[in-house]
């Protein structure tokens, strides 16, 4: 257990232990069996403890899938524990696998309520539907043998020109699929199923194993969170609008897909622009773009560029070169083509001709929009521990009550939410009980001036 957790400090011990119930779990492996239940005092109940705009500014959650004592609280601060939740089959879909846990926290502050979710997970998988180019190395040369008098002679040429054979998909091979988290939290009271959703959980919508689709509600609404390894987690942008990007309070964080499930229509999203679309036509096995430098306005640090939000010139606006960015996702950018034979995504190094394992993102990404863009988060993968920490944000009133579960601190109202974890799959899943969460007491001087 010693070496668990001495491979989750960092120098200056930036990251704070879990609880010793959840370190002897990942000691012995949260989803082995006979993993025994962390902590024997109920779990389904998390408390949003209150910190103070003035704490907040000292220390302000940065949203960056790091868990900071500052932030968070650390073992010294056992008035602000984790809740240990108990992810099963049974509130999932599908059999993947023996019971685990997630640990939890969440804090709030006048306007904005924090969540911090760490989970096992022992590689991250953040490529959806990537295209992996499977065709000829374009720069090799192609070596053609004939007899000739009974002599075996061999000559060589090279490829030159457009290729059309890049838009086959015998060239191409696309595979992958994102680690997932999603969070429902009940709008209204909510039945499905014959079943309520602060009794049953998501079982009232969710889908039975094997179906296609998050299912129908019978009365109700839930406002639905959904964190994407390989989509919404490397779109960043400022949490507070007016941060300076090279210096923001709260970091560059990335998103939480923004959606609601009401009766008849099932799941819906919330309006505005996603933070990424398909990079293919369903079936069509090649990409639809590639990365140019030329569609890049980033792409010569020198240059004089900015995003809208003020950020330096980095290549692919700073995300990493296997993810595809527009800046403008409504823009007209030409399509992949048979000219198309360099690899440009080698920033820093000259472009190059394409060679098998290249790769070419599933999806284009890009800044959300409107109420899609609501829900901040950014997830950080601990490869030592086999953990993703994932920390989220977002205001406690969003002002659209019929999309958004609206907090109230002040109400003493508790929320009732579920918690379903996906690991590279679309549909099975662990899943939570009905959880509860409820707002902690503020400082008598802070009730008084209420």
């Amino acid at each position: 257990m010693e070496g668990v957790i001495a491979s989750w400090l960092t120098p200056g011990c930036r990251r704070i232990l879990l609880l010793a119930a959840l370190a002897g779990c990942l000691a012995a492996g949260c989803g082995e069996e006979n993993v025994s239940r962390p902590q024997e005092t109920p779990t389904n109940v998390i408390t949003a403890y209150y910190q103070t705009d003035e704490a907040e500014e000292r220390a302000p959650v940065a949203l960056d899938g790091e868990r900071i004592d500052l932030e968070w609280g650390s073992e010294f601060t056992p008035e602000r524990p984790f809740t240990h939740v108990r992810l099963s089959a049974d509130n999932g879909s599908g059999q993947p696998g023996a019971t685990r846990y997630l640990s939890m926290k969440a804090v709030y502050t006048s306007r904005h309520l924090y969540l911090l979710l760490q989970w096992r997970d022992l590689s991250p998988d953040i490529y959806k539907d990537i295209f992996v180019y499977a065709g000829p190395a374009l720069a090799a040369p192609i070596i053609n043998c004939y007899e000739v008098g009974g002599e075996i002679v061999c000559d060589s040429t090279y490829r030159t020109g457009p290729q059309d054979s890049l838009l086959s998909p015998a060239w191409w091979q696309q595979v992958g699929e994102d680690d997932k988290l999603a969070i429902a939290f009940e709008i209204m009271p909510t039945t499905g199923n014959g079943m309520e959703f602060s009794e049953a959980g998501c079982q009232v919508a969710c889908h039975p194993a094997g179906a296609p689709r998050f299912g129908t509600l019978e009365s109700g609404r839930l406002d639905v969170w959904y964190w994407l390894a390989g989509r919404t987690n490397p779109v960043r942008d400022l949490f507070i609008a007016g941060d300076d990007p090279d210096d923001a309070d709260h970091g560059l964080p990335g998103y939480l897909d923004d959606w609601f499930a009401n009766p008849g229509a099932g799941l819906v999203p919330d309006p505005g622009f996603p933070a990424y679309e398909a990079n293919f036509e369903p079936g069509a096995g090649v990409p639809q773009q590639v990365y140019r430098r030329s569609d890049d306005r980033f792409h010569n640090p020198q240059g004089i560029c900015e995003n809208r939000f003020g950020g330096e010139c980095l290549a692919n606006n700073g995300v990493r070169m296997e993810y595809l960015w527009r800046e403008n996702a409504t823009a007209f950018y030409r399509p992949f083509n048979a000219r198309d034979t360099l690899l440009q995504s080698n920033v820093p190094s000259d472009p190059r001709k394409w060679v098998p394992g290249d790769l070419v993102a599933g999806y284009r990404l890009n800044y959300p929009s409107e109420s899609r863009a609501d829900v901040h988060g950014s997830g950080g993968h601990l490869d030592e521990a086999g953990v993703w920490t994932l920390e989220v944000a977002r205001a406690l009133d969003t002002g659209d009550p019929d999309r958004d579960v609206i907090f109230d601190p002040d109400s003493g109202d508790r929320y009732v939410f579920t918690i379903a974890v996906f690991n590279a799959s679309v549909q099975e899943h662990w899943g939570s009980e009905p959880l509860i969460l409820e707002f902690g007491p503020k400082p008598p001087e802070e009730e008084e001036e209420r």
